[in-house]
């Protein structure tokens, strides 16, 4: 596989919905799906939106349509070892750029750091306890967003154990 063919299948996986029928037809490894049984396993209502992201997936041949209208996975698809998966960040504008929460993260630890440092020389007892509470603080921040990004790949309904 080239680089221009993963850029164009990155671009097609780049559809949340696009990328959660691909995933369940790849799980189906040699078995061929059919438009409602995809609209049944990814719950969603819409039999022509199944059947054109299904048909985006065959244009761009990581799944082919069979004569009896099911899909099957092609040998690109099972190959295809790297997909991008789309997550949201939360972001501010800053000065005409965009900055994610992990900016503020890193730059509040290193306020931190140097702060804990400065304090060494005044009170050991009083950096110690602004190391513990910027590290404390610096966890609960990550964990929420790593919750975040845990909640955004489970409506993916990834099961790696299938793909």
């Amino acid at each position: 596989m080239d680089e221009q063919e993963i850029i164009k299948y990155n671009r097609t996986l780049e559809n949340p919905i696009t990328l959660r029928i691909f995933i369940y037809v790849r799980s189906k490894k040699t078995e061929s799906v059919g438009v409602r049984e995809v609209m049944r396993a990814t719950e969603m209502r819409s039999s022509s939106t199944v059947s054109r992201h299904l048909e985006k997936l065959d244009d761009v041949g990581l799944i082919q349509k069979l004569q009896s209208n099911r899909f099957i996975i092609t040998s690109e698809g099972s190959s295809l070892k790297n997909i991008q998966v789309p997550v949201k960040l939360s972001t501010s504008l800053i000065r005409r750029r965009f900055t994610t929460i992990v900016t503020y993260q890193i730059s509040f630890l290193i306020m931190i750091l140097i702060s804990t440092f400065i304090l060494i020389w005044f009170d050991i007892l009083l950096a110690a306890i602004n190391g513990l509470i910027g590290l404390t603080l610096g966890l609960v921040i990550g964990l929420i967003h790593w919750n975040s990004i845990r909640k955004q790949m489970n409506a993916y309904k990834l099961n790696l154990d299938d793909i």
